[in-house]
């Protein structure tokens, strides 16, 4: 396996982490087309007001592909969310997620962000284990549809 580099923002960065996302979910999880359309439409406007001095984006690049990422959206300056965190299959458990969590994390220290919190649902394991291990607390469950098949939606904050 050759060197993962990871880089800020380029352009086609997010959607290459859609596509990433949608690939898996739709294959693992039997999510579909309006899995995509919600994260696209929120990667859009995420993008109309992205500032790399407020909002961090994160992306695992390989052999000049996108293999996995992670953004902060600064939101109000008080309240951040984590999106869009995902690896390609080959390199789930190489090290890389972790690596990009913590430097979101550093990033959300940096930059004094008292409260952020993230959104995900029941059954992903080794992600949720990253985010409690980051000081993530699960504050709500509930099920939900949004996906096109029904799952417990999850949100996990982190206090500073």
């Amino acid at each position: 396996m050759n060197d993962i580099t990871l880089t800020g923002y380029r352009p086609g960065g997010l959607a290459s982490l859609c596509a990433l996302q949608s690939d898996y979910y739709a294959r693992e999880w039997g999510f579909d087309h309006r899995y995509e359309s919600v994260v696209s439409a929120s990667m859009a406007e995420f993008l109309t007001r992205y500032d790399p001095g407020r909002d961090f984006v994160q992306l695992a690049m390989q052999d000049g592909s996108v293999k996995g990422g992670i953004t902060i959206d600064s939101l109000d300056g008080q309240l951040a969310q984590l999106h869009w965190f995902i690896l390609h299959d080959d390199l789930r458990g190489s090290g890389t997620g972790s690596k990009l969590i913590a430097n979101a994390m550093n990033f959300v220290r940096e930059h004094g962000y008292p409260r952020i919190y993230l959104t995900t649902f029941q059954g992903l394991d080794a992600a949720r284990h990253l985010y409690e291990k980051t000081g993530f607390i699960l504050t709500k469950e509930q099920e939900d549809s949004t996906w096109g098949r029904t799952v417990v939606e999850q949100r996990f904050d982190w206090t500073a």
